[in-house]
């Protein structure tokens, strides 16, 4: 089985230097991004979890492969 990996485009909190409130803010920021994409990635496993066979199958995906869809963003 392959393992699946997602990585996001973010470097650090924030750049050397700045003050303890901009990292703070820039923390809470991605943290509010982060739980925006698992909101996301809920919806759309509701929505292939309700999907029949036939149907997954006309996506090109199978049960065994929703979860690598919800990951990507398929």
């Amino acid at each position: 089985m392959t393992d699946i990996t997602y990585q996001t485009g973010s470097s650090d909190l924030a750049a050397p230097g700045t003050t303890y409130m901009a990292r703070f803010v820039a923390y809470c920021c991605q943290f509010a991004e982060g739980a925006r994409e698992g909101q996301e990635m809920a919806a759309r496993y509701h929505e292939l979890s309700r999907l029949s066979g036939p149907d997954l199958a006309t996506r090109g995906l199978t049960r065994q492969t929703i979860g690598r869809a919800i990951v990507t963003g398929h």
